[in-house]
């Protein structure tokens, strides 16, 4: 069977015929249903749109009428290893020994970053533009760059081809060719999601293949090996509502059935995302993005938009196409075999009271992603609680772990605790079969990792408790350990030989932060763990804390580099003491953090080192100023080219 681009996967919250294998339990735990017929999709979903359609349409919230209660972003990782492609040369270059790639969830699983490196060439987004910059005797030369449709986007890297994956809110469109003029714009209006395939055989002339226009946001994606996950979230769309003039209830109740009657006659149109396909000789292809009878949805409404996740096979190229599952969706995981969508509970704030959180869940849908080809819906089940982000999400020997925290971060509540739960697959539901609470009391969650059998769990509010979990049992699973110390760790990285890496924020007994704040954890003894050794930045704080890929670890050399940005006045000598670059950090078991050097690009933001790399023993650091190499053992500047 021919891979395509889309293998669309989307939930859309109506009701149709239960999926082979759900099961006959109540709730989310009945799994997804799919639709029999496009007819049936669409009596369906206008069935819940006329229950909250008001005199101003669907509501000004994201869902229509209601919010989604959203923790953390919609990511999902994969664990396989992808091959190493190879260079111009046809040589092999082996990363994480000739060279470092993006600092990922699960290793051989590419995510989406602004900079990626094939060991001979760096591809950066800076400027509006995409930049390929040659290594050339250990110095970075451009040989090409190129204006983006949108002037930013995320980039994966499959041999001679690059992705860039963004979103524009108003901006160019297909329509009059190749070269655009005033009439293919359109300005304002629903977010829409771009996709860029652009060929880079030729470092000198980058050009782009093709281009696919999506209606929806675009969140994430990941690559294994050539065939990439995008993850896309889009509302109905087409809606021209009616408002109350002049005040008083005819005009409320005229502008109510309007609305009504416009819910009604809606199409397939209006609840379907479109799609554009550009070539590069302007011609194009359009159509809905998926088949309306190849649509799900959970069994208890979850909100009217629709979380897609399109799939791209890069060896073929931008070819449209294959099926889809429509939902509200917070968060996405996948293992080598299973893809899982995370949804919160959809919150009506109407009927629903805003300062309870009674019921309020995280359900989880699992699919079989194992045949590259197609994705096939397996089970359904659900936990307390909400989650963080992607770390809160692992796999391992079939069970699926899940961190939560019972309040949301701006919920404000005092009486929040945490949990780890496990799930197995059974007869197509997924259940909790071992579950572990009361972490963090008044607390949340800021970071989470699961190492094979053992998870990791900080909570924060005044102190930070680090919670170590024994997970070799899924049906009992137990804290072991337990350390406390002042501020957080935000970011977890294993260091190998029973180390932990923590970056955070150091901070007062009573929780105030005073400054960026990186700590080794021996956790050889998980009943025991302790901090063996602790560096500080007063003042300083790092990107790492809200983006794992901004942080570094080269295990040849134990160097970690992180951005750092410090704002402060030196009181004594009268004059601004604020520094924007990177910091360079040698970690020793035995010696502990020492300082190797930084990095600086300037003293604006514009100077702010977004992503650092080490390709043969250089370290490159990306600003939107450029790019510029460092010694990897000394940190002394080599060179630096401006974009």
């Amino acid at each position: 069977m021919k891979k395509t681009l889309f293998a669309a996967i989307a939930l859309l919250a109506t009701a149709c015929s239960p999926v082979v294998g759900a099961g006959n339990s109540a709730g989310l735990a009945a799994g997804l249903f799919r639709f029999d017929a496009c007819e049936e999709f669409l009596s369906h979903v206008r069935a819940q749109a006329l229950e909250i359609v008001t005199e101003y349409g669907l509501g000004y919230g994201y869902g229509y009428g209601g919010v989604p209660v959203l923790e953390g972003d919609v990511l999902f990782a994969i664990d396989a290893a992808a091959p190493v492609p190879p260079t111009s040369e046809g040589t092999f270059r082996v990363q994480g020994v000739d060279y470092s790639g993006t600092n990922l969830q699960e290793a051989g699983v590419d995510e989406p970053d602004i900079v990626k490196t094939d060991g001979e060439r760096i591809y950066a987004v800076a400027q509006g533009k995409l930049f390929v910059l040659e290594i050339v005797d250990g110095a970075p030369v451009i040989a090409d760059s190129l204006v983006l449709p949108t002037g930013w986007g995320e980039l994966l890297l499959a041999g001679d081809r690059v992705l860039v994956l963004s979103n524009q809110y108003g901006g160019y469109l297909p329509g009059g060719g190749i070269r655009a003029s005033e009439a293919d714009y359109y300005y304002g209006g629903s977010p829409v999601s771009v996709l860029t395939e652009i060929d880079v055989s030729d470092a000198s002339a980058i050009e782009v293949l093709r281009t696919v226009y999506l209606d929806g946001a675009y969140l994430s994606a990941r690559m294994t090996g050539d065939v990439a996950r995008v993850v896309v979230r889009s509302q109905p769309t087409g809606f021209v509502w009616e408002y109350p003039e002049g005040g008083g209830l005819r005009s409320i109740i005229k502008a109510r059935e309007a609305n009504r009657e416009i819910i009604r006659n809606s199409t397939i149109e209006n609840w379907i995302p479109y799609y554009i396909l550009e070539h590069a000789d302007g011609s194009t292809e359009d159509g809905l993005l998926i088949d309306c009878a190849d649509a799900y949805r959970p069994e208890e409404f979850s909100g009217l938009g629709m979380l897609t996740v399109v799939t791209v096979d890069l060896s073929e190229g931008l070819v449209p196409g294959g099926i889809g599952i429509l939902a509200e969706g917070d968060t996405v995981y996948a293992s080598t075999d299973s893809l899982y969508v995370a949804s919160q509970k959809w919150i009506d704030w109407e009927t629903d009271a805003p300062d309870s959180t009674a019921g309020i869940v995280t359900a989880l849908h699992k699919f079989d992603i194992s045949d590259a080809d197609q994705t096939r819906y397996l089970a359904s089940g659900e936990v307390d609680g909400f989650l963080l982000n992607q770390f809160s999400l692992s796999e391992h020997e079939g069970y699926l772990r899940v961190a939560t925290t019972s309040q949301p971060s701006w919920w404000g509540g005092e009486d929040s605790e945490s949990f780890v739960s496990i799930l197995a697959e059974n007869d197509g539901v997924l259940e909790v079969v071992g579950a572990v609470g009361g972490l963090g009391k008044g607390e949340r969650i800021f970071s989470v990792r699961f190492i094979g059998e053992v998870g990791y769990v900080v909570t924060f509010r005044q102190t930070d408790p680090l919670y170590t979990l024994n997970l070799a049992d899924p049906t009992n699973p137990i804290v072991e350990g337990e350390l406390k110390i002042l501020g957080y760790s935000a970011y977890l990285h294993p260091l190998g030989d029973g180390l932990i890496l923590g970056v955070g924020q150091d901070a007062t007994e009573e929780g105030r932060t005073l400054g960026a704040q990186l700590s080794v954890f021996d956790v050889a003894d998980p009943g025991n763990p302790k901090r063996v050794h602790q560096y500080t930045m007063p003042g300083a704080s790092s990107d790492v804390e809200f983006d794992h890929r901004a942080f570094l670890y080269w295990s040849p050399t134990a160097t970690v580099v992180l951005p750092i940005q410090r704002w402060s006045w030196d009181e004594q000598a009268g004059k601004d003491d604020s520094f924007i670059g990177a910091i360079g950090l040698e970690i020793d078991r035995d010696r502990g953090i020492q300082e190797l050097g930084t990095i600086s690009h300037g003293t604006d933001w514009y100077g702010h080192i977004q992503r650092t790399l080490v390709v043969d023993g250089v370290v490159f650091s990306v600003s939107e100023m450029g790019v510029g190499a460092n010694d990897l053992a000394t940190f002394d500047q080599l060179s630096f080219v401006s974009f």
